[in-house]
């Protein structure tokens, strides 16, 4: 098995996620990110490819909510209980899929996580 393992006593539930990527708009209730591809490698797939400039990926009700919780003071496990009492069983099972897009927010660079506020938070707590 080649997946890293967390470090023992770190529970990814008390990660505190915070928004990397910042070029977004709130339309009708959803969330849109919008990516401009200036970099040189993609100018030149542009040409060839003829894409546009700037993209946009439109997220649905759920990814919606969760991309307005991550504030950087709330951690995965406070979206997560936030997320049951809007949605309740909508969006069941909410603990894979939350991890899951947190993990793929977080592969695309788009969020980072504060581990250390994560560590005092759980003293506190």
């Amino acid at each position: 098995m080649n997946k890293k393992k967390a470090s023992e006593g770190e529970n990814f539930l008390l990660y505190i996620p915070k928004k990397k990527h910042i070029n977004y708009k709130e339309i009708k209730g959803r969330i849109v990110l919008y990516f401009e591809h200036n970099k040189i490698v993609e100018k030149l797939a542009r040409l060839i490819v003829k894409k546009p400039k700037t993209t946009d990926i439109e997220l649905d009700e759920l990814s919606s909510e969760v991309w307005r919780l991550i504030d950087g003071n709330n951690t995965i496990y406070e979206i997560m209980e936030k997320m049951k009492i809007k949605f309740g069983s909508r969006c069941e099972p909410l603990n894979e899929r939350l991890i899951l897009f947190m993990r793929y927010l977080n592969k695309k660079n788009w969020i980072s996580f504060n581990k250390e506020k994560a560590k005092t938070k759980s003293k506190v707590s």
